[in-house]
């Protein structure tokens, strides 16, 4: 079968490319068998966002649109303030009426009248929703052009929210969109085997495939070996997320840093509040640890694996709440592997699964014991041969089993079965 006669897919998501690299990597795979790939996304207000979308565009083998509404750009501007408006009326319909018609995908997704739109515009045999609203509007072109669907499950979506009253609300609305169109799905894939045997008591649907979030090996090549963050050879922990903040297990570890507080350094990237950053400051400052934690911006994509590789012990701290926290497996922990980080993991289901199949990669410890991941420090801190040898056979794991080249198998087999 020659690349012309290869189905076209069109993979659709509510948020900034940059954001979700995993719809990067699914359609560098499926193109890269052979399919004819199109990407739907969005983009608001977030200049620098916008930045890392165009860098990751470049030079691929699929194409890309986006619905765009930022407020400080000609042209954009009235889909923002519409948008937000219409919103806000749905959101704040009662919740009887927001299960009619399409108003729960609205309520949902504030750009989604758009996104349906746009995916629909683009001709496909299969559409591949990301994050509910992703997947209403995937169903939407998918009815359109009488065409397979898909959904990509990136997070137990049903179990994000906060138990007050607009997070029950947000929590039924999205229970609601997924069974209107999962009974539809022809192929469903997951981010872990947590996450898919939750969908499938959940909804009764065929197991969905398990695809990790995983990075090529091709990028340990690049790495580029500089030292922008560390300070000296104290033992370096590390962590990053988007954002920073309190119950994310990291004032667990400034009190487990006490036991080892002389000999390590401890390293945050991501955005952080004022108050934020001085709340763990004094928490330092109580623990021993004062000037020696550090915070650092956001980076772009392509920079997140070396910046990761200066340092010695990648933290991979998901709690038992929300519940859908303890279900994945994040992109850090497998960014530390690729890094060639030791791995230290809160003993959740996701990251359970990854360590139990590697455990020569790091430790586990029960979620907010301190005293636990207390001794776990001391261990790896004050053992360097073990610490090497650790390091060591978390780049190898990344290398033999836990890499895009060899996961991308599984999406790419399952989606030539489609047709």
């Amino acid at each position: 079968m020659t690349q012309n006669l290869l189905p076209k897919i069109c993979i659709v998501t509510p948020g900034y490319l940059s954001h979700t690299p995993r719809v990067v990597k699914e359609a560098d795979a499926l193109a890269a068998a052979g399919f004819r790939v199109h990407v739907v996304g969005t983009e608001g207000n977030q200049e620098w966002a916008r930045e890392y979308t165009r860098n990751v565009v470049k030079g691929k083998r699929w194409t890309y649109s986006a619905v765009k509404w930022s407020e400080s750009v000609k042209g954009e501007s009235w889909l923002f303030h519409k948008s937000r408006l219409r919103h806000r009326l749905m959101q704040g319909l009662p919740q009887t009426l927001q299960s009619w018609g399409n108003l729960p995908e609205v309520a949902e997704g504030r750009i989604f009248p758009e996104l349906a739109r746009l995916a629909s515009n683009n001709q496909a045999d299969l559409f591949i929703g990301h994050y509910p609203v992703g997947l209403a509007a995937a169903a939407q072109a998918a009815k359109r052009w009488e065409a397979k669907l898909g959904y990509d499950v990136e997070d137990l979506h049903t179990e994000e929210q906060t138990m007050d009253p607009e997070g029950l609300r947000q929590k039924n609305r999205i229970e609601l969109l997924e069974r209107r169109y999962l009974s539809r799905c022809t192929h469903v894939s997951a981010v872990s085997e947590p996450i898919a045997a939750v969908m499938v008591q959940k909804y009764g649907i065929t197991p969905p495939v398990v695809i990790h979030n995983v990075f090529p090996w091709s990028e340990q090549a690049t790495l580029d070996g500089l030292v922008k963050d560390r300070k000296g050879e104290k033992v370096s922990l590390y962590w990053y997320s988007q954002t920073i903040g309190p119950g994310r297990g990291l004032e667990e570890v400034l009190l487990a840093a006490n036991a080892v507080r002389e000999e390590i350094q401890f390293h945050l990237r991501g955005a952080i509040s004022e108050t934020d950053r001085e709340f763990f400051l004094k928490l330092a400052r109580e623990h021993g640890l004062g000037h020696s934690l550090y915070f650092h911006p956001q980076v772009p994509p392509a920079e997140l694996h070396s910046r990761a590789s200066e340092h010695d012990i990648g933290l991979a701290l998901e709690q038992t709440f929300p519940l859908a926290r303890g279900m994945t497996v994040s992109n850090k922990l497998f960014s530390y592997l690729l890094a060639g980080l030791a791995v230290v993991a809160t003993d959740v289901p996701g990251q359970r699964h990854v360590l139990e199949t590697t455990p020569e990669v790091g430790f586990l410890y029960p979620p907010g014991e301190h005293q636990k991941l207390a001794e776990v420090l001391v261990k790896l801190v004050r053992n360097p041969g073990l610490l090497a040898i650790t390091k060591h056979a978390a780049q190898q794991a990344a290398n033999r089993r836990w890499n895009w080249e060899i996961e991308q198998q599984k999406l790419v087999q399952a989606v030539f079965q489609l047709f």
